[in-house]
């Protein structure tokens, strides 16, 4: 649900998991999307969630050892996006611009950058859910796997202009446990990573089920921990919150 706040060959994965490679109609895919929408409390639940501000702590390891960090976050879906690390510099996503400010320079994102950043952003756009809704976005059914030892069952999406991104959701409860998306390295020379998102500890908010820990991987390394607080779901948020810091 979050950009930090995103992919890979299926029956590798599949294999590596002892999970069982099958095929289904989309319209399996999209059953299995409806019941982790009821599980997650619901379209008018997760509607609300649509513009949000959340604060993130936790460890950031893209550097080797794990750094520790706090975050302001701020979402209006589809297409705005605000995370301030405190100490350390502010993002933002404005529908087709971005910019980056640290130290007290302000900088608009190069090409690279904003697609680089609008290819996670709408991942995480993806992970919402209910975006699926929308007949744009094409579901396949790709198999079970085993998320942290339990049986989950996987979906691809794709959409033109955005991530294949794979949703896995656990087969008891419904709910989101991971995603897998592509996605690149800006410290890499935009290098392409594989970035695997680990969703739990899931608690009711403004009346939806709602992820508050997270675990980021980047090619199966561990990248980024953090745990949510101060979830609000706020409805709308004024354009003035993504404005060029």
């Amino acid at each position: 649900m979050r950009k930090t706040l995103s992919i890979l060959v299926v029956c590798g994965l599949l294999i590596s998991l002892g999970g069982i490679a099958w095929s289904g109609g989309e319209d399996d895919a999209r059953g299995v999307v409806n019941k982790a929408v009821k599980a997650m409390g619901g379209e008018k639940a997760l509607a609300k969630h649509k513009a949000a501000t959340w604060t993130e702590k936790g460890t950031y390891y893209g550097m080797g050892k794990g750094l520790p960090f706090t975050g302001k976050y701020a979402m209006s879906l589809p297409d705005k996006f605000k995370m301030e690390i405190e100490g350390a510099f502010t993002l933002v996503i404005s529908g087709e611009k971005g910019w980056i400010s640290a130290m007290g320079d302000t900088k608009e994102m190069d090409k690279d950058q904003l697609a680089a950043q609008m290819n996670d952003h709408r991942a995480g756009y993806i992970a919402t859910l209910l975006p699926l809704k929308d007949k744009a976005f094409t579901l396949t059914m790709i198999g079970e796997a085993k998320v942290e030892e339990k049986p989950a069952v996987g979906i691809k999406v794709t959409r033109k202009s955005y991530p294949e991104v794979k949703l896995y959701f656990d087969k008891h409860s419904n709910l989101l446990v991971k995603s897998e998306f592509p996605s690149k390295a800006p410290e890499e020379k935009f290098k392409d990573v594989t970035m695997t998102m680990y969703y739990s500890n899931y608690q009711e908010i403004d009346g939806a089920q709602v992820p508050t820990h997270l675990v980021m991987k980047r090619d199966g390394k561990l990248f980024v921990e953090a745990d949510v607080s101060d979830l609000k779901a706020v409805g709308k948020l004024d354009d003035s919150v993504f404005a060029k810091p």
